[in-house]
């Protein structure tokens, strides 16, 4: 069931996995808990966060498997991928698994990693006296007694992440300090945010793994000219939101004929440009069937600038496109006459691999900062308010006094 969200002052922005690990007893499924029904409230809707526990796992997914290290493993494997299924459904996931072993841990990240997806290793590290402490199940005194003879920090090593993301001691937090502790963190990783604060757009850049790399190196690619380069660049720093990748059809339709595109929760966002990349019919026809197409720019670099994946191809609306946005059709409007020689095809994914920031090297590089930049950057000078100015053409005197009258009237 979902909430109403009337009353909701937080939303949810991306997914994400959580790994809670830590000792039997260290207040991993607690604090899970805590949180959902937090954000739960914070949300106005439940089905924004849901909750992996060993104990509830165990009883059907990976109903069968022991407590060997083989068994351990493949329970570990068979959660991050249904971890990683939930995160890229835009869901928050809390996995509060014991997880004693590094390796098993580390394959969840990378499978995260891999897909681009949020990740954050969290030892709830609770000692072991306090853990025993708090043997409600009295696990600890039959592993003690020997009755349970595979028991983690008893008979069994539990190996304890060296550099988690989050270190939250239950034994020294009450259960709304840590849960307050990893709230504040989701805020500043942009995965909740309060209604009332301004968005910041997180860049979707992400370098490539060495095995990427070398994969990315043989694909079928498309050159695209400096132009759809600027488009590129615009969609991975983060200022098309909630634009992931070129759009596909659905979205060219919706900002088209609304003006808008809306992200995985339905919210409609302003964005009347039609960010689009095309394609021949040759092109089409000989990247058609590839599960991954590169995209570079020969007047920048050789470098791949981005993936696309499960890539699908849909008509060129050329017309309609033209029409809409410009009123004409006509050759002599100059934009018109652009999407004019374009191919007739357009190409989208299921998502993009943003793989390097694009750069220009035309001595402007370094003005062309993303929103978490600049965001960085008014926190750093303490500036209490901003402005700016969007132009459709070169700074020039007139807006040069502009900005100079404004920050006068500001100051006063």
């Amino acid at each position: 069931m979902v909430e109403s969200t009337s009353n909701a002052t937080h939303k949810s922005l991306s997914g994400a996995t959580y790994w809670f690990t830590g000792l039997s007893g260290a207040g991993k499924s607690t604090l899970s808990e805590a949180l959902k029904s937090k954000i739960d409230g914070l949300t106005g809707d439940s089905t924004k966060v849901f909750i992996l526990d060993g104990d509830i796992i165990r009883t059907g997914l990976n109903k069968g498997l022991g407590f060997s290290p083989e068994d351990r493993s493949e329970n570990i494997r068979r959660i991050s991928e249904v971890s990683k299924l939930f995160n890229m459904a835009g869901v928050i996931v809390f996995v509060a698994f014991i997880s004693p072993y590094s390796k098993d841990r580390d394959f969840a990240k990378n499978l995260h990693k891999e897909s681009g997806l949020k990740f954050f290793e969290c030892h709830i590290s609770a000692s072991l006296e306090v853990c025993e402490g708090r043997d409600v199940k009295g696990l600890y005194k039959k592993a003690r007694a020997g009755i349970i003879p595979v028991f983690t920090g008893i008979s069994d090593p539990y190996e304890a992440p060296a550099t988690p993301e989050l270190e939250v001691n239950t034994g020294a937090q009450t259960l709304a300090e840590s849960t307050s502790f990893v709230l504040k963190h989701m805020e500043d990783q942009g995965i909740l945010a309060k209604k009332s604060a301004p968005r910041v757009s997180q860049s979707l850049v992400r370098e490539p793994t060495a095995a990427e790399s070398e994969e990315y190196a043989g694909l079928h690619s498309i050159d695209i000219d400096i132009q759809q380069a600027q488009y590129l660049q615009t969609i991975g720093d983060g200022w098309a939101f909630p634009l992931k990748r070129f759009m596909n059809e659905t979205e060219l339709l919706e900002s088209l004929h609304m003006k808008t595109v809306s992200d995985t929760n339905g919210e409609r966002h302003l964005l009347s440009v039609q960010i689009t990349q095309a394609v021949t019919e040759e092109q089409k026809t000989s990247l058609a069937g590839q599960k991954k197409v590169a995209i570079k720019c020969s007047a920048i670099s050789n470098d791949v600038l981005a993936v696309i994946n499960e890539p699908v191809f849909f008509e060129n609306r050329k017309e309609e496109i033209c029409a809409r946005q410009f009123g004409t059709f006509g050759y002599n409007h100059p934009k018109a006459e652009v999407i004019a020689a374009q191919g007739n095809w357009l190409i989208s994914g299921s998502s993009m691999h943003f793989t390097k920031r694009v750069t220009f090297d035309d001595g402007m590089d370094k003005y062309r900062y993303t929103p978490a930049e600049i965001k960085k950057l008014i926190e750093d000078r303490g500036a209490d308010a901003v402005y700016a100015f969007q132009v459709r053409n070169p700074l020039h005197n007139g807006h040069v006094l502009l900005l100079k009258d404004t920050r006068e009237q500001l100051i006063k």
